[in-house]
């Protein structure tokens, strides 16, 4: 199954609903800033995560997904200019 990079931010007003969402990212993805996720997902995982956010996120907060292709991952840099987003990182490991 194909899978695609997103970057995920948003703004919770409420702190308890904030620790709820940040968790929830933390389970699909790697934080990039405080309220900054990059993900890569299949269609079924994007479908799965927003409909969990969609149950914790009140119609006050703000949620942003942005999908980003392949070639534009490749030339995402940080700071120090560097890139990891063209690797796929494992989750967890079955031996």
């Amino acid at each position: 199954m194909q899978k695609k990079w997103y970057l995920i931010t948003y703004d919770v007003r409420d702190p308890k609903r904030l620790r709820q969402t940040a968790k929830k990212l933390l389970g699909f993805g790697t934080r990039i800033q405080m309220s900054v996720f990059r993900c890569r997902l299949s269609l079924t995982d994007y479908e799965r995560l927003n409909w969990e956010l969609s149950k914790i996120l009140a119609e006050e907060d703000d949620l942003l997904l942005i999908e980003i292709c392949e070639k534009c991952a490749k030339r995402i840099r940080d700071n120090s200019g560097k890139t990891d987003w063209s690797v796929e990182k494992k989750r967890f490991e079955i031996m």
